[in-house]
């Protein structure tokens, strides 16, 4: 419950907002909706990613179609026709927010959070593509903001909906594994450089050098749209519609993309999050670090006794590595992949593939054939046809309670996530006071917890309203 101070600096807050978005001037509830009714839908960002939205949501009914690239928006006039169709997201709030009823946000890393946080403080319900934000106190603004707006929210880490996170947890709760002291999370990309100029232009070529040259902004994209609340730096194609992910100031490399995939699975399971440090093991960087994400590296956090787990470390590892520790139940002969995880117990390890959690077994092949026999019951609720689409859907309708990657779990993931890019960033160890949301070795690192917001795109909608 918000004491009076709070009440009145909310007050404050919306009349605020209602500035910037008169249709959302009383934060309107959400409309109820029926089985037999249809959820109006906007799309933010609807090319590359955002197409998986549009066929996710294909049953319900899309009302607005909103990209900073006007190139984009073929597909999804293809799939709602009816659509409206915008190039400013703000402008779509404005002029259409009574007609909607949730937002799906599928746009880099960088302008999630603004994005997200302007549609819940106009009553919708909101998902959003992974990582949930591009620093920490984002996450928890978007978290707190959950809690005050009361919409059915959602991060798109598809194996969170799936039958295989839920067996995973079914076999660890088991007692199959003993206790997890170590967890190993491997991605085998990513490639984001090559010296080939006749490749796709996604990959950044070493000569083309830091800072990127100057080019002419395409007539159909809308940069300073695209930079949202970004640090502003001048239009070049390698930038979008998809290699800024390669770059500190917009993306979140593989950590953003990878281990909210990869990792979901011992995240959930284990409960893991505060850890009480994380490290840059090693590194390698074709360009500045401080600019340009690692091409591969090894990351190792250290996660405090709970009653969840006893004391464990966690180590990510991307460029195509495997696992310093190899699972002491394996067979000698069975080699270790470079994607996917490992949670290696005191009596047996679960390990996975690719996302989202393929190929989930327990240990070697002759312990694994005899478990399969007599696997665990199932306990934990299924999702329908294992679809996180549906998912938010049943939420937003009423029919569940939320979603399970709900803004509160998947603040959680992404806080670990981006805390291990922070490392990767600015390398050596952090040591991570939780509670206080800083690191209390290196002060310096305040600036990327939570970072500065572009003037004019301030996040005057909710934006410290409980800090």
């Amino acid at each position: 419950m918000l004491n009076r101070r709070k009440f009145i600096k909310s007050a404050a807050t919306a009349a605020t907002a209602a500035m910037f978005f008169p249709g959302c001037s009383s934060t309107p509830k959400p409309r109820k909706i029926s089985a037999n009714d249809k959820i109006n839908v906007a799309f933010v960002g609807v090319g590359n990613i955002g197409g998986m939205a549009l066929n996710g949501m294909r049953e319900e009914n899309g009302v607005a179609l909103c990209d900073v690239d006007t190139r984009m928006v073929g597909r999804g006039v293809k799939m709602f026709p009816k659509a409206k169709v915008f190039q400013d997201y703000r402008e779509m709030l404005d002029k259409m927010g009574g007609e909607i009823d949730a937002v799906c946000v599928s746009t880099p890393d960088h302008s999630h959070f603004k994005i997200t946080l302007d549609a819940m403080q106009c009553g919708k319900h909101v998902c959003v593509q992974k990582p949930l934000t591009h620093n920490i106190w984002q996450c928890r603004e978007l978290e707190r903001a959950r809690q005050y707006y009361g919409v059915q929210t959602q991060m798109m880490n598809q194996g969170h909906a799936t039958e295989q996170i839920r067996m995973l947890k079914e076999w660890y709760d088991s007692g199959v594994t003993g206790d997890v002291r170590e967890v190993h999370v491997m991605c085998s990309g990513p490639k984001w450089w090559d010296g080939n100029p006749k490749k796709t232009p996604y990959f950044v070529k070493p000569n083309n050098g830091l800072p990127l040259a100057k080019e002419k902004i395409p007539t159909q994209l809308n940069w300073d749209l695209w930079i949202n609340q970004g640090k502003y730096t001048d239009y070049n194609g390698i930038y979008a519609p998809l290699s800024w992910r390669g770059f500190w100031d917009y993306g979140t490399g593989m950590l953003g993309d990878w281990f909210c995939h990869t990792a979901d699975a011992p995240v959930w399971i284990l409960d893991l999050k505060d850890p009480v440090s994380v490290e840059l093991v090693e590194a390698k960087c074709p360009f500045d670090q401080k600019v340009f994400i690692p091409d591969s590296s090894t990351v190792k956090w250290t996660f405090a006794k709970t009653d969840k787990h006893p004391e464990l470390v966690m180590y990510w590892y991307d460029g195509a590595k495997t696992p310093i520790t190899r699972p002491h139940d394996f067979e000698k002969d069975r080699a270790l992949s470079s994607s996917g995880m490992y949670m290696i117990g005191d009596k047996r390890t679960i390990h996975t593939g690719s996302r989202p959690n393929f190929d989930p077994r327990v240990s070697n092949d002759a312990f694994f054939a005899e478990f399969r026999r007599n696997r665990p019951p199932k306990t934990i609720p299924r999702v329908r046809k294992g679809d996180l689409y549906l998912e938010w859907c049943d939420a937003i309708r009423g029919d569940i309670k939320e979603c399970g990657s709900n803004f509160k779990y998947a603040s959680q993931l992404t806080e670990v996530a981006l805390l291990g890019a922070l490392a990767q960033r600015v390398g050596g160890k952090i040591e991570w006071d939780a509670a206080n949301m800083r690191s209390t070795n290196r002060p310096e690192l305040d600036v990327y917890i939570r970072e500065p917001e572009r003037k004019g795109w301030e996040s005057k909608s909710f934006g410290g309203l409980f800090s």
